[in-house]
């Protein structure tokens, strides 16, 4: 009866393994990105805090994380608002801010634009032309990188659940 029980168990636990195996692959790198900006804006205290509800979420270049994003933000409840490229001009605050890729003058025009964005793009060139967060591949997953001395230039505080689960570099100003 004892051996039986083991075996029930073992294979219970390899059905739940190979039921929930294309659960887990149904997600891009994209999807995951998308998730992560729309909750970046829960993580972060802006200088300005009128309505801490109603955040506007950016994307300056059309892009598949913009899509999901813009997804994510319609399904959700909170008076939140998506901009893109071409509606960005009429936000006031704008967030949340990703940009698919960038120079550095396009940072500088969206700092000077938007100032206290978060900015957020990817990879460390985008930390390096002075973004805030980037995302980059850790052990092949997903993770932001966070450039502490770009964000407090900016006004905004990021909660240390971000910051626990972020790699932090320290750029020198």
């Amino acid at each position: 009866m004892v051996h039986f029980r083991g075996l029930h168990r073992l294979l219970m636990m390899l059905g739940w393994f190979c039921y929930s195996v294309p659960a887990f692959a149904q997600y891009s790198d994209d999807d995951l990105k998308s998730v992560y900006l729309f909750r970046f804006a829960m993580l972060a205290e802006w200088p300005e805090s009128g309505d801490v509800s109603a955040k506007e979420y950016c994307v300056a270049r059309d892009s598949q994380v913009g899509d999901g994003l813009k997804k994510i933000v319609e399904a959700k409840l909170g008076g939140q608002a998506f901009y893109n490229a071409e509606t960005m001009s009429s936000a006031s605050t704008c967030h949340i801010l990703y940009i698919e890729s960038a120079s550095a003058a396009l940072i500088s025009q969206l700092k000077s634009q938007f100032p206290h964005a978060l900015l957020i793009g990817n990879g460390m060139q985008f930390i390096n032309l002075g973004g805030m967060i980037a995302f980059i591949r850790v052990n092949n997953r997903i993770k932001p990188l966070i450039s502490t001395a770009h964000v407090k230039q900016s006004g905004i505080n990021l909660r240390s659940q971000l910051l626990s689960v972020a790699e932090i570099v320290g750029v020198d100003l």
